[in-house]
């Protein structure tokens, strides 16, 4: 079985030098538990939905709505990081909401960056739930980056983009106008077929993040369960949610 090994959520060209370094620490934590051959490098180019089918997934990331997806129903959540330059509760994480207007049109035009995403699409439905504002026109860009490209553009009049990934992108010409609510902080996940367990999986972690998480942001983990995504919303739809 080929073992893989990934950390999508915040794989940014500022970010992959430090996620590499985490990966080789943790991958040494990992190598002194067992003598299985341990991914040399991380997993960069397999689409999301293959890479989470893979038995040999021995770490990757997902949102919390998307354990309520066929695509990651073979997902097991393992811990969930406490990112260090965020102002919120350990372990939970939020969205900036944002535009390049001054004052925004009456029934906004929408960039998400994914339907399951709680950064990009769901904080960004409560959030006009919470104002009273209906939406206009929607569109799906695929990433936090190329929403932002849409506001810059003209094509899009709002976004909500992770707070956490906020330093890590080009948000010239972008107005922070408001903060999403806290949620789940994006779990850290295995296949439930890899041949390690959650318990030896979140040991590494935890090891690695002592030493190389703050290269990354992280500076502890909090235990995460699929019940406690659950008990948070996640897996209630964006029509529900709005």
């Amino acid at each position: 079985m080929r073992l893989i090994a990934s950390l999508p959520w915040y794989d940014l060209p500022p970010a992959r030098t430090g996620l590499d370094a985490f990966w080789q620490q943790l991958r040494s934590e990992l190598a002194g538990h067992s003598d299985l051959e341990w991914p040399a490098k991380l997993e960069r180019n397999m689409p999301l939905a293959e890479l989470w089918a893979c038995p040999g997934l021995v770490l990757s990331q997902c949102c919390g709505p998307d354990l309520f997806t066929p695509a990651a129903r073979s997902l097991q959540p393992v811990a969930r990081p406490v990112f260090a330059h965020l102002d919120c509760e350990p372990g939970h994480y939020y969205s900036h909401i944002v535009t390049v207007h001054a004052r925004l049109p009456a029934r906004p035009r929408l960039v998400v960056n994914s339907p399951s995403s709680r950064s990009g699409c769901v904080a960004l439905y409560e959030w006009l739930r919470r104002h009273h504002i209906d939406p206009g026109s929607v569109v799906i860009s695929g990433a936090h980056a190329r929403s932002l490209e849409y506001l810059r553009t003209g094509q899009a009049d709002l976004a909500a983009i992770d707070a956490h990934s906020w330093s890590l992108l080009n948000t010239h010409d972008i107005h922070i106008m408001d903060n999403s609510t806290q949620a789940l902080a994006p779990p850290f996940v295995m296949h439930v077929s890899a041949p390690l367990t959650p318990d030896m999986l979140a040991e590494a972690l935890m090891s690695a993040v002592k030493h190389k998480g703050l290269g990354i942001g992280i500076s502890g983990l909090r235990a995460a369960q699929r019940q406690d995504y659950q008990r948070s919303g996640c897996n209630i739809s964006t029509a529900e949610v709005y």
